[in-house]
């Protein structure tokens, strides 16, 4: 976990707002570390010892969050989208809101996804070049051609 960090950029990654937003509750005395009002969002804090409250709500830090999701069919993989609900949507509790789904299956489709922030992780997943193997399974209807592979 990072050593230290600024206030602002620990909040904005917790999904609490803009930095402008979190200076501007800051600036209220809405935010406290370690049960002490702290009027100023650009304060270095540690992620792993600091207690940082929003309107005495705590607010804890990961740095990195991973889901392992059945998405089910009529959901898009995809961290948003118009007209149709997202794996993201699927996802209560979560922390961040950088999330991605790693990979992604088409809507009428359904199976599992790792959702995560860690681009590192996806990277060496995705990355052809690591030749990680994907196993699929399909259910159709009739008969396959001879030819099917």
């Amino acid at each position: 976990m990072k050593e230290l960090m600024r206030l602002d950029k620990y909040l904005t990654e917790m999904g609490q707002g803009t930095r402008s937003q979190i200076k501007e509750m800051a600036r209220k005395g809405r935010i406290t570390v370690n049960s002490v009002t702290e009027k100023k969002s650009d304060r270095k804090i540690s992620p792993s010892s600091d207690v940082v409250a929003v309107d005495g709500r705590i607010v804890a830090y990961a740095e990195y969050e991973y889901y392992m999701l059945h998405k089910p069919e009529g959901v898009v993989s995809a961290t948003e989208d118009r007209r149709h609900r997202t794996v993201l949507d699927l996802i209560t509790g979560r922390m961040r809101d950088d999330l991605f789904p790693v990979g992604r299956l088409d809507i009428d489709t359904e199976g599992l996804l790792l959702i995560t922030n860690d681009g590192d992780l996806a990277h060496r997943l995705l990355s052809p070049k690591k030749h990680v193997d994907k196993v699929y399974y399909a259910k159709i209807e009739g008969m396959l051609p001879e030819d099917a592979k």
